[in-house]
């Protein structure tokens, strides 16, 4: 469809929906008029007939019923109503039973309704009824109705209505006076109103149209060029030259014919640019150290560089662009099914690790692919590869950092120990040798000597156990059975209550149970002294992250202050009396030997939580063992 024919069919709806909407507005209120008329002319002829009857049994005859039927004016009345009332169809008077008493057609009949609650009118010759009557309120609910085609149809088609009035004597029920009213003169008159709407309407949508259409012939030419030079904007190729429409006139039209020259200079001078800048990008991702990889919506290799070619074995030297790489890579290659899975699911990949290769020959690359566009179906993905090995080199540089520090943090710690003994033993020698020279007693001063030897022993003891090589006996080990034998192995006061959070199914650990045992019995020993006035503590356990095991031991006692709470794990740090410090400091060796960690919140009053996580054998289903305490 051109721009032309759009142009006028926007303007011809434009130009029918107000035209029905007033014609729908005028139709509306001829039908209201015409309704409203009825019903007053039906309501005139109600009354006077009410008053005829009045007049009649004024004189109070013996049978009203028959006087009503001898009256002669009220016959005439009733004849004289059907002639000239407005859409009269007829006139009665009935009992309440349904006996009409007098009628406009001269003849009697009975007004029945035949399996619906709908009247009948009679038919002249008194025989069955013929034509449905219905309540006039129907008429008026069919008029009022929100949807014009209702109000329409209500008028449409010949339809008799019945509109009546109940006459009483001495407050009983006598007769009903009823009158019948056609819509048939009405809906001649809808329809003549509704023919020369359409007449009029069609005429002026018709020249509306022509007008249009020339209108829009004239108007449009200017845009027609705009198209055209459009299209050969976006046919050109390579450097653009300058692409310009010539329109006449300072219009709007003109304003934008000068517009669409300036964007097309501007377009081309961006096409050079980019151009220009793309060669750079190419560049630097030959230059950087990862596999980098374009491919487009078929999974054709638009773009490789040097890592790229070396690491996935691609053909160099521009061999490798507009292949499949599938082709070039074969069915089997580990990298297929990722791509594969980027292509149909529309979703990015982040670091997912990939082994090329067995043997010595083993290469580990971390493998992210981006989506260029949006939806199951991409226009491309960009494919970037990193080799692991200068990760775990860094990685392993950040360990020994980390082991180097905590080591210098261990040595202070041990020259602070080693250093208080030292000066008083130094200080003790100095007042055993005054005592000698003047003959005092010297037996304390050599057991004071004796005591900081013992005392300097114990924490070189300390040092030698902290610090001696550990052969770990690795073995299967159920974290949730190993945590019940450990609370089993320390003495709970009667005051205290555990309880166990324990994943069902929970994948075991590889681990020296001894060793670990040793560091467990250490922490759950800490919370159950933290406890003094009794409470609960709570061991639970559960999978985080990928393939790691967490341990949490709760307590609700007195807590650690913020200031102490960094030095809990420290070599001989110790906010116990009489204790060495060595507990927390073997439990986060231990953990640490496993290729773990640790560590601990605590607020005063409320308790202390400690989170251990170590490295699962492998995963499974989880689920919670039902809860216990233990008394």
């Amino acid at each position: 469809m051109g721009l032309r024919v759009k142009f006028a069919v926007v303007f011809l709806i434009l130009l029918i929906v107000p035209v029905t909407i007033v014609s729908g507005i005028e139709i509306d209120r001829r039908v209201a008029v015409m309704v409203q008329d009825l019903e007053d002319s039906g309501a005139l002829i109600i009354n006077q007939a009410f008053e005829q009857i009045r007049a009649i049994l004024a004189s109070a005859p013996a049978d009203p019923a028959d006087a009503l039927t001898r009256s002669a004016a009220l016959r005439g009345f009733l004849l004289s109503s059907q002639a000239f009332g407005k859409g009269v169809v007829f006139v009665r008077i009935d009992t309440p039973s349904g006996t009409t008493i007098v009628s406009s057609n001269q003849a009697t009949a009975q007004v029945a309704a035949v399996g619906s609650p709908a009247l009948q009118a009679a038919a002249p010759d008194g025989s069955e009824p013929a034509t449905p009557v219905e309540p006039f309120s129907v008429l008026e609910d069919r008029v009022s109705a929100w949807w014009p085609p209702s109000r329409l149809s209500a008028m449409w088609r010949q339809q008799t209505y019945q509109i009546s009035r109940d006459v009483q004597i001495n407050n009983q029920p006598f007769a009903v006076i009823k009158v019948g009213l056609s819509t048939a003169l009405l809906a001649d008159e809808v329809r003549r109103s509704i023919d020369n709407i359409l007449a009029v309407s069609m005429g002026v949508i018709l020249l509306s149209l022509i007008g249009a259409m020339m209108f829009g012939g004239r108007m449009l030419r200017p845009l027609l060029e705009i198209t055209r030079g459009v299209e050969r904007l976006t046919t050109s190729r390579g450097e653009i030259e300058g692409v310009e429409v010539e329109v006449a006139g300072r219009d709007e039209l003109g304003s934008l014919a000068e517009k669409f020259n300036v964007l097309s200079e501007r377009i081309r001078r961006n096409r050079n640019q980019w151009e220009n800048e793309r060669g750079q990008f190419f560049n630097i991702f030959r230059s950087i150290t990862d596999a980098v990889i374009l491919l487009d919506s078929g999974g054709l290799i638009l773009f490789c560089n040097g890592e790229a070619q070396a690491r996935l074995g691609l053909p160099s030297g521009g061999l490798a662009d507009g292949k499949q790489i599938r082709a070039l890579l074969g069915h089997n290659h580990p990298l297929i099914p990722i791509i594969d899975s980027a292509y149909s699911t529309g979703n990015e990949v982040h670091d997912i690790a990939v082994e090329l290769g067995d043997g010595p020959a083993l290469t580990r690359l971390l493998v992210s692919i981006f989506s260029l566009g949006q939806g199951p179906e991409p226009a491309g993905v960009l494919l970037i590869a990193r080799d692991l090995a200068p990760v775990q080199e860094l990685e392993h540089v950040f360990d020994y950092s980390g082991r180097l520090a905590r080591l210098g943090g261990l040595i202070s710690g041990v020259a602070h120990q080693i250093r208080n003994p030292l000066n008083a033993m130094s200080l003790e020698l100095e007042l055993l040798s005054l005592d000698a020279q003047s003959g005092k007693p010297v037996e304390e001063r050599i057991r004071s000597v004796r005591d900081e030897i013992a005392r300097l022993d114990q924490v070189v003891d300390a040092l030698m156990r902290f610090m001696r090589p550990e052969q770990l006996q690795l073995t299967s080990v159920d974290m949730n059975d190993l945590l019940r034998e450990t609370v089993l192995q320390i003495t709970i006061p009667s005051n205290v209550h555990v309880q166990y959070h324990l994943e069902r199914s929970l994948a075991p650990v590889k681990a020296d149970r001894a060793l670990l045992s040793e560091g467990l019995r250490n922490i759950i020993a800490n919370a159950v002294e933290a406890m003094p006035d009794g409470g609960t503590m709570t061991i639970s356990t559960g999978t985080v992250g990928e393939g790691m095991l967490e341990i949490v031991v709760r307590d609700e006692g007195i807590g650690i202050p913020e200031e102490h709470l960094e030095r809990i794990f420290q070599l001989y740090y110790t906010t116990k009396e009489g204790g060495t410090g060595l507990g927390l400091s073997l439990a986060l060796r231990a953990i640490d030997l496993h290729g773990g960690t640790v560590n601990a919140q605590s607020q005063v009053g409320q308790g202390t939580t400690v989170r251990i996580r170590l490295p699962l054998e492998r995963q499974m289903g989880v689920g919670l063992v039902p809860e216990r305490t233990l008394e």
